[in-house]
C-alpha cells in the first residue's frame, strides 16, 4: 500500500515558487597523468635495511630514496619483512613499493617524526604536522604495491582525542605536489588521518584498504584542496569521516571524482563529507557506485561554515544501512569569514534502510541577517527509496513535532562544530545530543529555494506522528510516495 505526497505548499512563508531539477552536469574527467613506475629498482636490503620489526630502518630506507632519485628516478623496493621507521621523505620520481608479505611499519616514539613545515597557507596544516610517508613539492611520486603501511597507533597515547591530530602522525601525507598516485597498499592504525592529501594537482587514490579504526579524528581518506582527483576501488574502514573532502585555502578543491568505494565507520561520524573547513571553493565533485555502512552521523554530508562555495556536486547511485542520518547539508558561519554558499547538490538513486536514529535529514541554509537571505540553492533529489526510523513515544526538549510552534523552536546553527550529532552545539558546548528528532520524519528542509522531489519513495519503520516532509522559509516542488516498510 502506498500514498502519495505532493510537495506543493511546503513553505511555511512566502510564495509558492515550482522549480525544476538542477541541470545535470557531466561528470569530471578522471585524472590522466597516472605516474610510471620507475624501471630502476633500488632493494631497502641494499641501503642496510634489518627488516626484522626491531631495528629502526629509517635511515636506511632514505639512503635509498635519494638514491632513486638520481637521474631519472627509481623504485624503492621493501619485498619481505618489517621495517620499523620514522618519518620518510619521497623525492620527484620516486616510487615506493611495498610488496605483498612487506610492512612499513611506524616508530612509537615521537621523536622520530619531525615537524613537518610545507610552505602553504592553509587552515588544515596544523592538523598535518608528523607523517610516516611524506612528499612535498614532489612531481611524479607513487607509492604502491599489496604490502601494508601500519601506522602503529593501537597504543593509548594516539587513540581517540587523546593528543590533537598535529600532534599525531599521518600514516601518508603529500602536500603541494603534483601527479601523486598511491594504488593498492593497505594503511593500518595510523594514529591520526591515515591517507592525506594537500594542495595536490593530478591525484589518483586506487584500489588501496584503509583500516583506522580508533576513534574520533581517525579519517580514512582526506583530500585538502586541489585539483583532478580520482579515488576510486578502495575499502574505508575508518574512526572518524570515511572520505572526506575539504578546503582550508584559497585554491579550493575542484574536478574530483569518487566511485566504487566501500566505505565502513567505527561508529563516529560521517560516510562521505564535504567540509568541515571551507575556505575556498569546493566545485564539480561526483560521488558514485558506494556503498556506506555504519556511521553515526550522516552518510553524505555537504557542509559550509568558513564562507567557502560548495557547488555541483552529484551523489549518484549511493547504498547506505546502519547510520545516523542519509543526508545532512548546511550552511552557516562559525567564524569571521561570514556565510558562503551551497547550491547546485543533485542526490541520484539513493537506497537506505535501516537507520540508527529517528533523526530525519535536516537541509539548512542560515538565517537572513543584514547582508540578506543565506539560502540553500536547487538541491535536488531524484529516484530516493529510503526507510525512515519512527520516532515511536519518545518526548524531550530535543524531540520536535511537526506543528507551527514546533518547527520554530527548532533552533538555528549557532556556531559549533557542524554535524548531525551536533545539531545543538555552540562554540563553548559541542557535547554530542544524540535524542533529537527533526520536526519532519524524513526531511526538515529551512531557509532554501528550489529543492525538488523527483520519485522519491518513503517508508517508516516505526510509530510515527510527525510529518514526512516539513519546511520553514523553504521553496519546494515535487512528488513523493508513501509506502509500507519492508518486514
Amino acid at each position: 500500500m502506498r500514498s502519495f505526497l505532493r510537495l506543493l505548499v511546503l513553505a511555511s512563508t512566502g510564495p509558492l515558487v515550482m522549480v525544476g531539477c538542477a541541470v545535470q552536469e557531466p561528470a569530471p574527467a578522471a585524472p590522466t597523468r597516472v605516474t610510471p613506475a620507475s624501471a630502476r629498482t633500488c632493494d631497502a636490503y641494499a641501503f642496510g635495511a634489518v627488516g626484522d620489526g626491531q631495528a629502526k630502518d629509517t635511515a636506511a630506507l632514505q639512503r635509498a630514496i635519494e638514491a632513486c632519485s638520481e637521474d631519472a628516478g627509481g623504485t624503492v623496493v621493501l619485498a619481505h619483512g618489517t621495517f620499523l621507521s620514522g618519518t620518510i621523505v619521497l623525492h620527484s620520481h620516486v616510487t615506493l613499493r611495498i610488496e605483498r608479505g612487506a610492512t612499513l611499519l611506524g616508530s612509537r616514539d615521537d621523536a622520530d617524526y619531525p615537524t613537518l613545515k610545507p610552505l602553504v597557507v592553509n587552515t588544515q596544516l596544523d592538523d598535518c604536522r608528523h607523517a610516516l610517508v611524506y612528499a612535498v613539492g614532489a612531481t611524479a611520486v607513487r607509492i604502491e604495491g599489496g604490502g601494508t603501511i601500519d601506522g602503529n597507533a593501537d597504543i593509548d597515547k594516539w587513540r581517540g582525542m587523546a593528543r590533537r591530530e598535529g600532534e599525531r602522525p599521518m600514516a601518508i601525507f603529500t602536500a603541494l605536489s603534483t601527479n601523486v598516485a598511491i594504488e593498492g597498499v593497505r594503511v593500518r592504525n595510523a594514529a591520526t588521518w591515515a591517507v592525506v592529501n594537500m594542495e595536490v594537482e593530478h591525484l589518483v587514490i586506487r584500489g588501496i584498504d584503509v583500516d583506522s579504526p580508533h576513534g574520533p579524528t581517525h579519517d580514512g581518506i582526506d583530500v585538502v584542496d586541489g585539483h583532478d582527483v580520482l579515488i576510486e576501488d578502495n575499502t574505508v574502514n575508518a574512526g572518524d569521516d570515511g572520505i572526506c573532502l575539504k578546503s582550508g585555502g584559497a585554491k579550493g578543491l575542484s574536478d574530483v571524482v569518487v566511485r566504487r568505494n566501500h566505505v565502513r565507520g567505527a561508529g563516529v561520524a560521517n560516510g562521505l563529507k564535504l567540509g568541515t573547513a571551507t575556505v575556498g571553493p569546493m566545485r564539480r565533485i561526483v560521488f558514485e557506485d558506494i556503498a556506506i555502512e555504519n556511521a553515526q552521523a550522516a552518510a553524505m554530508a555537504v557542509e559550509s561554515v568558513d564562507g567557502g562555495e560548495v557547488a555541483d556536486v552529484t551523489f549518484r547511485r549511493i547504498t547506505l544501512s546502519d547510520v545516523g542520518t542519509p543526508v545532512f547539508v548546511l550552511l552557516g558561519a562559525r567564524g569571521p569569514a561570514g556565510v558562503g554558499a551551497i547550491h547546485d547538490i543533485r542526490f541520484e538513486t539513493i537506497r537506505g534502510e535501516r537507520l540508527r536514529y529517528p533523526w530525519g535529514a535536516l537541509l539548512t541554509g542560515a538565517p537572513a541577517d543584514a547582508a540578506g537571505r543565506h539560502d540553500l540553492q536547487a538541491i535536488a533529489f531524484k529516484d530516493i527509496a529510503i526507510t525512515w526510523r519512527g520516532v515511536g513515544d519518545a518526548a524531550g526538549p530535543h524531540v520536535f513535532g511537526s506543528g507551527v510552534a514546533d518547527v520554530d523552536r527548532f533552533p538555528a546553527y549557532a556556531g559549533g562544530y557542524p554535524d548531525a550529532k551536533f545539531v545543538f552545539a555552540t562554540p563553548t558546548a559541542k557535547a554530542e545530543v544524540i535524542d533529537y528528532a527533526l520536526p519532519g520524519y524524513a526531511f526538515f528542509v529551512r531557509d532554501a529555494r528550489g529543492v525538488t522531489f523527483d520519485d522519491c519513495r518513503i517508508a517508516v519503520d516505526g510509530a510515527e506522528t510527525r510529518a514526512a516532509i516539513v519546511g520553514r522559509d523553504a521553496e519546494m516542488a515535487g512528488d513523493c510516495r508513501r509506502e509500507v516498510a519492508p518486514r
